[in-house]
């Protein structure tokens, strides 16, 4: 005897209610982006599957970062990597601590590691009465004789940062620093540390005062808006979409 199928014994006038869809599990969000406002200068908290802290301000800022993820309902054991983008006092001030408070690895690229490790001593200002200025607002609680950071990650080159739960890529952009580094995260966003800024809230983006190399610099952020960025974040200003930044900068100017 033939059996009935049941998914084709339909009463007349019924219709099958629909299979209700289940949540694929392989769905993943993207990472999100954090921004943490410290005065002058910006910080910023990755989260993905792990986090990524991207610098960590001056001395002391440490209580403002942890506050932060507090917000975001992050812990500090959660943090899989405290990356420093350049070797100057705003970006790794608060890096001992934040390494001790969350037990993560302190990053920097090999080129501003020693930077890093001699400390605020090894801080030099440009030549130009504004660049000083700026010097010193960056850097408003270093002193005189503070001491360095030892970093425990040494990179050389671009690095994923799937290693570290976190979907993107660290890319050299030196021009700011000979070692300065930028972070491409998954879904469109460029932290570019200072390699570029504004010199008032809300401006449009420049080259930093104090750029070692402007011509790299430019280099750079073509090499960064070559992989299409939505968002570019930086310390010192912005956000900006990837459009502006490459009306500025695109196209060999």
């Amino acid at each position: 005897m033939k059996t009935a199928d049941p998914d084709r014994e339909v009463s007349a006038g019924s219709r099958r209610a629909p299979v209700p869809k289940t949540e694929n599990a392989a769905v993943r969000y993207l990472p999100a982006v954090i921004s943490v406002p410290l005065g002058p200068t910006t910080t910023f908290i990755v989260r993905d599957q792990g986090v990524l802290l991207v610098d960590t301000g001056n001395p002391g800022d440490e209580t403002a970062i942890l506050a932060a993820m507090r917000k975001a309902g992050i812990r500090p054991d959660e943090v899989s990597l405290i990356l420093v983008t350049h070797g100057h006092p705003d970006s790794y001030g608060s890096a001992d601590a934040l390494r001790e408070l969350t037990a993560a690895p302190v990053a920097v690229h090999e080129a501003d590691a020693g930077a890093m490790r001699l400390g605020f001593d090894g801080l030099r200002f440009s030549a130009g009465i504004v660049g000083r200025l700026i010097g010193f607002a960056g850097g408003r609680r270093a002193v005189p004789g503070s001491g360095g950071v030892e970093p425990d990650i040494v990179i050389r080159g671009t690095a994923d940062l799937a290693p570290f739960g976190v979907r993107g890529r660290i890319v050299p952009t030196p021009g700011h620093t000979s070692g300065s580094v930028s972070v491409l995260v998954a879904g469109g966003t460029a932290i570019v540390g200072d390699l570029l800024s504004t010199l008032f809230p809300g401006g449009r983006p420049r080259l930093p005062f104090r750029a070692q190399d402007p011509a790299a610099a430019r280099r750079s952020l073509r090499t960064l808006l070559a992989f299409g960025p939505e968002r570019v974040c930086a310390a010192h200003g912005g956000p900006w979409r990837g459009t502006e930044v490459s009306r500025r900068f695109g196209n060999g100017r």
